[in-house]
């Protein structure tokens, strides 16, 4: 499949107006004339992602965060970005991101999560995205739970749906009914959250902006970041098995953090 083909099929889903504002998304390396027969999809692109590409013949590398992300003026072996670039390109190996714009759209990732925890009830966008006078999406989920669920049920089925052994809890109200997702860093937009909500989901969360959450008797739970976004690939990969009839590939994550 020409990558241009591939682009406008994943971008009828992750429309790249749904991208932020600050942010990266798109075709970042690449021509789009080029054939794409075997794909590799990851969360970030580090050495080593880039080398299992290379092990496994990939012509793309589509990531969740966006290999570029700041503006750069010097694309060379002086810097780890600039050694990342120079590899990609002198073994022709297109990238393509899908980062905000995937949070965003529906269908997602925040509704992908919320599939994945198995937590069912009336779901609404968080914060919706309007362009062209038509809403398509927007950052966040919002989830209306069937009935009241105390939150150590919640924890649980969370831990055990996402394969994680350890989550942060800020505050132990009893009952949940009402909760909110947004994967990643949604800290920031802890003050923007509707008081009606019971539970608020997310990662990297702070700690002066969580005791101030606490103190306003809210609770949130603190997946973290990675944990909250490593089912990206498994997501690109069931949305891409429909039409592309190539390889495609999940790469081996690891977690920057260790417990220990």
């Amino acid at each position: 499949m020409l990558l241009k083909d591939l682009i406008g099929l994943l971008e009828k889903k992750y429309n790249i107006n749904l991208m932020e504002k600050w942010d990266n998304s798109g075709l970042i390396i690449g021509r789009e004339e080029r054939n794409i027969s075997k794909i590799l999809i990851c969360l970030d692109i580090t050495n080593d992602i880039i080398e299992q590409a290379l092990e496994n013949k990939a012509d793309l590398i589509i990531s969740h965060h966006p290999l570029i992300f700041n503006e750069i003026k010097k694309i060379n072996s002086g810097s780890l970005l600039g050694k990342k670039i120079l590899k990609l390109i002198e073994n022709n190996i297109a990238v393509y991101s899908i980062h905000t714009n995937a949070d965003s759209a529906v269908g997602g990732l925040n509704d992908f999560i919320l599939e994945k925890m198995d937590l069912h009830g009336k779901t609404e966008i968080l914060f919706k995205n309007e362009f062209e006078n038509s809403m398509i999406g927007g950052l966040g989920r919002v989830i209306e739970l069937e009935e009241e669920t105390e939150i150590t049920c919640i924890i649980k089925k969370i831990k055990e749906n996402l394969g994680l052994e350890n989550i942060r809890v800020v505050g132990t109200k009893a009952k949940i009914k009402k909760l909110a997702v947004v994967t990643g860093s949604g800290g920031s937009l802890i003050p923007h959250l509707d008081k009606s909500i019971d539970l608020y989901i997310t990662g990297d969360l702070k700690h002066h902006e969580s005791l101030d959450a606490y103190e306003e008797g809210m609770v949130l739970i603190d997946l973290g970041h990675y944990e909250s976004e490593v089912i990206f690939s498994e997501l690109i990969k069931k949305d891409l098995k429909k039409e592309f009839d190539g390889d495609i590939i999940k790469a081996k994550e690891k977690h920057v953090f260790e417990i220990i």
